[in-house]
């Protein structure tokens, strides 16, 4: 049920470290900035995870969307992202779970992210995470990842990480001579073409995004997907 990847990372973190939350064997990754909920780590954290793969208990990954879930900003960016990666019809439910993992660049929880950068401690527990768990061969095994985190990382660094090619005139939405981060989007792809690999860096999804924006994004994903070979298409 539960890959060796993800069993290895799970293993060698310590309790306390925030893991992530969906379908561990999903083709696609969501990295954002960081979570909001201080009791999310708790909920997601290695000890949940090894108690999980322990009782090889399956994780429950669909949620009826409720009217009070007014703080889930993200969540409902992602859902509708999902959506249109698998041209799905929107449903009362968040069900992007499913076929996708998430997690966080920085594991130290915040409301805002200039609260999360103002701590002392924030540069170097944001390195040391790269350094190990985004570096981890379980992060590097999705074929295709999300990097809504902007800033948190640099083109060189994940680049590094995932082996994939920087293209500063690569496809980038809109398509101006803009080098702001909101509402764009930039794709890389990886250097050896027998594991294809896109890399997506843009900004946190939370806050005003636009269909369109989301709409494109989806469209390099799905088709991405499509027209490699190598990676299973059975949900697209």
């Amino acid at each position: 049920m539960y890959n060796e990847n993800f069993r290895k990372l799970v293993e060698e973190c310590s309790n306390d470290t925030y893991i992530g939350r969906g379908n561990p064997n999903a083709k696609i990754l969501f990295v954002g900035q960081e979570y909001s909920k201080p009791n999310e780590n708790a909920e997601f954290d290695a000890k949940y995870w090894k108690d999980k793969i322990a009782k090889n208990e399956r994780v429950y990954l669909k949620h009826l969307k409720r009217k009070e879930d007014k703080g889930q900003h993200t969540w409902k960016i992602y859902q509708k992202l999902y959506d249109f990666i698998f041209e799905k019809e929107s449903t009362n439910e968040f069900d992007f779970e499913e076929e996708v993992f998430t997690t966080e660049m920085n594991d130290n929880p915040a409301l805002k992210n200039i609260d999360a950068q103002k701590r002392k401690d924030f540069k170097i527990n944001l390195q040391n995470r790269k350094n190990t768990f985004i570096n981890s061969d379980f992060i590097k095994q999705f074929p295709v990842v999300v990097l809504a985190c902007s800033h948190y990382i640099t083109p060189n660094e994940f680049c590094e990480i995932f082996d994939v090619e920087f293209l500063p005139q690569g496809k980038k939405y809109p398509n101006d001579d803009s080098n702001s981060m909101t509402n764009h989007f930039w794709t890389h792809y990886n250097k050896n073409g027998n594991e294809p690999k896109l890399v997506i860096h843009t900004q946190q999804l939370s806050g005003y995004i636009s269909k369109d924006f989301l709409e494109t994004m989806g469209k390099v994903i799905r088709e991405f997907l499509q027209n490699n070979t190598t990676i299973s298409k059975e949900s697209l």
